[in-house]
């Protein structure tokens, strides 16, 4: 296919991709996240922080598309895809800071659609056409997944090497001293893996309900579900960060039990919120979680599972929360 061919795919790719962002930072309520009703256990940001956040990578969104797209077209392997992405990451992230005033919205959302975009593109190089099918989907995350690897062996040597030099561990993430501390190897392990929470749990979840979604005035009830799935599964080095693994623990055990009862919308709704009191008061915020569902709207919007339209949530909310300390 022609290079403007590969524009324009990278273009839609990307307003797919933001739009997911959008989707999820607009889902409430989301206990311990930053919606619509509060900035959940966040004192720095708000909504409108992540909205300036998804606007400000859009266009490395693209341009991770686009690379893809291009560097699949020639032949390129996983490794140089990965290297590409971790380029192009590298000015995303800083557009990312510059946009929120320092403050972390999409950090982790920005390695992982780096890693999702370049894969696409490099799909649809081949001639591929939306609505994908889940085999497209599985191929995406199986390249994703040999990129994913590529990094991880990279930045764990890194890591290693940095933890035992002179001044060890002043300048470590909060993931990079988890993984050092417990093993945990956070979204970089997730994305090595092809993230089996993604195929494996949310999206058969949401192709369950193609049905129910096609019928609904929106995704919201859906969505709010599949976040508790996530969280009643998966290792969030975010809750490890805040409250250490009993956190985590208790954080997993709570939501499996709410997964397991299988709630009325409503009654759903209100133990999100009871529960969101509860995770500002112990400080915990599952965003690993959050990122991971935004990727499931994203596969989603390309399946054909979910529509833009099905993203415009009709409940209203009246934010309750105070603004963030800037």
């Amino acid at each position: 296919m022609a290079s403007a061919d590969g524009e324009v795919a990278a273009g839609h790719l990307a307003r797919l991709a933001a739009a997911s962002l959008v989707a999820e930072a607009r889902l409430t309520p989301k206990p311990g996240l930053v919606d619509r009703r509060t900035n959940g256990a966040h004192t720095d940001m708000d909504l409108s922080t992540f909205l300036a956040s998804a606007a400000a990578l859009e266009p490395f969104l693209s341009a991770y598309a686009a690379a893809g797209f291009r560097l699949g077209a020639d032949g390129a392997d996983a490794a140089g895809l990965a290297d590409e992405m971790r380029r192009i990451g590298i000015d995303a992230e800083r557009a990312m800071f510059a946009a929120t005033g320092g403050v972390n919205t999409h950090k982790g959302a920005n390695f992982t659609f780096a890693l999702i975009l370049g894969a696409a593109g490099s799909l649809l190089s081949e001639g591929r056409g939306l609505p994908l099918s889940p085999a497209d989907s599985d191929e995406i995350l199986d390249l994703v997944s040999r990129m994913g690897a590529c990094l991880l062996d990279h930045d764990v040597r890194e890591l290693l090497a940095r933890s035992r030099g002179p001044g060890s561990g002043g300048g470590l993430t909060h993931g990079e001293r988890i993984f050092l501390e417990s093993g945990i190897k956070g979204i970089r392990g997730e994305a090595a893996l092809g993230y089996p929470r993604l195929r494996e749990l949310l999206l058969p979840y949401l192709r369950g309900r193609r049905s129910e979604l096609a019928c609904a005035p929106d995704a919201g009830d859906v969505l709010l579900r599949a976040l508790v799935k996530l969280m009643a599964v998966l290792e969030d080095t975010n809750v490890v960060h805040r409250g250490g693994m009993g956190a985590l623990a208790d954080h997993r055990a709570f939501c499996r039990a709410l997964d397991e009862r299988n709630l009325p919308e409503d009654a759903l709704v209100d133990e999100l919120i009871a529960y969101d009191g509860v995770l500002i008061a112990r400080n915990v915020s599952p965003g690993g979680a959050a990122d991971l569902l935004s990727l499931g709207i994203f596969f989603g919007l390309l399946e054909g599972i979910l529509s833009l339209d099905a993203l415009d949530y009709r409940r209203a909310w009246t934010f309750e929360g105070a603004p963030p300390a800037r």
